[in-house]
């Protein structure tokens, strides 16, 4: 399929796991893209090779999703990268795990600020470019977003507004023909996932459960996700909007 022909897409956290993935299965159906995070070497390997693999035009651009300006400032070079934008995949985050009362006010505004607050920056600086060009907006939530999650309240928390900013947003800029709809990965074998140390004093009991479904109880890959995301981005869900998209492998269900 090349959905994508013609297409102009940003994609933040494009350096690894769901973003890579995404930007990998953009770029093989067409689309030129933008890539964004703040690893700049990984970002560089990435746009390396998608341009060797898939003949993609890329450009990447470094910035932090921790500095709200810096946000703005890296969505508006990414509109005026391939004249326009016709897609927003705002699939930056971090995951930080904790007990509640020990949370600190600062890492609770840096989970928020990333999460959350630097998708209300990229959106906004880049919203002039998706009406003209009637796009669309895919925002990488979590199951933890609909469900709760023992131990990452504030990363919970911060998925949970992602969601109601997405909906909010599907409603609002609906006359515009901009449609936005957010992807909500179950346990995914990602860095961000894998690389976090045990907790200590954590009741295994309250984790959330693994997926159910026959084969996956390992949880699912980044591909399966960036297989969700572009479709949601496409002509094929033309008239998709303000949808919530659980890929979880039956992991949240009763």
């Amino acid at each position: 399929m090349r959905r994508f022909d013609g297409k102009a897409a940003l994609v933040t956290g494009a350096a690894h796991g769901i973003g890579r993935a995404t930007a990998a299965r953009l770029a093989g159906e067409g689309a030129r893209l933008v890539l964004a995070d703040r690893d700049a070497a990984a970002l560089q390997a990435v746009a390396r090779e998608l341009a060797a693999v898939h003949g993609a035009d890329v450009v990447d651009l470094t910035y932090d999703a921790a500095d709200g300006a810096a946000s703005a400032a890296m969505a508006d070079r990414a509109a005026s990268a391939f004249g326009g934008l016709d897609c927003v995949v705002c699939n930056a985050g971090i995951y930080r795990r904790g007990h509640f009362a020990a949370i600190a006010a600062a890492e609770w505004d840096t989970v928020l600020a990333v999460n959350l607050t630097s998708v209300f920056r990229i959106v906004q600086a880049a919203l002039p470019a998706l009406r003209a060009a009637r796009g669309n907006v895919v925002t990488t939530a979590s199951t933890a977003a609909v469900r709760g999650i023992a131990y990452a309240a504030h990363y919970a928390a911060a998925k949970a507004g992602l969601v109601a900013l997405t909906r909010s947003l599907a409603v609002e800029c609906a006359p515009d023909g901009v449609r936005f709809n957010a992807v909500c990965p179950g346990r995914v074998k990602t860095g961000i996932a894998t690389g976090q140390p045990p907790l200590a004093g954590a009741d295994a009991a309250l984790v959330v459960r693994p997926p159910r479904l026959a084969g996956r109880t390992d949880g699912g890959a980044p591909d399966d996700i960036a297989a969700a995301i572009a479709y949601l981005a496409s002509s094929d869900a033309a008239y998709v909007s303000g949808s919530v998209l659980v890929v979880d492998g039956a992991q949240t269900i009763g």
